[in-house]
């Protein structure tokens, strides 16, 4: 009895072993931080051009954008559509920084990065007009494997 239950014990444990390494905190943030760089990298050149559609793509088609004055924004569609009313005619995104502070895998399929963005924007009259603050974006790993943001909060 006593060698069947040690067995026992011995097999769970390698089970258990072996479905934690397939989720590995690594092996989640290797196959995530790609995509996580080329849409921080992305965001300012997309709105720079002018494509809002480039730069919402990294957002599932569900994402929340919650902006600090706590209006949310929920789809892709709606993201878009705000963006498109920050790039109003006339109005040019002159700069804008995503300064990353810190990335954690909270478990598998699943990453918190946060960090402070800032933009300057000049509208049809020429006045130019800067803002910076912080931001946390939650990243998701959908069914098929894809890393999107699932939430966005702006402070």
């Amino acid at each position: 009895m006593k060698t069947s239950l040690s067995l026992a014990a011995f097999t769970l444990c390698a089970l258990v072993s072996l479905g934690a390494a397939a989720g590995m905190p690594e092996d989640n943030l290797a196959s995530a931080k790609p995509v996580i760089e080329k849409a921080n990298a992305d965001w300012t050149p997309a709105l720079q051009a002018g494509d809002v559609h480039r730069a919402a793509e990294p957002f599932a088609d569900d994402a929340m954008f919650i902006l600090g004055n706590g209006k949310t924004y929920t789809g892709r569609a709606a993201i878009e559509d705000f963006l498109k009313q920050r790039l109003v005619p006339g109005t040019k995104i002159t700069s804008g920084t995503i300064e990353q502070d810190g990335i954690q895998v909270i478990r598998d399929g699943l990453i918190y990065e946060w960090g402070r963005g800032s933009s300057t924007k000049v509208d049809a009259s020429g006045k130019s007009q800067s803002s910076s603050g912080l931001y946390l974006t939650v990243w998701q790993r959908n069914p098929s494997g894809q890393w999107q943001i699932t939430r966005n909060l702006n402070f």
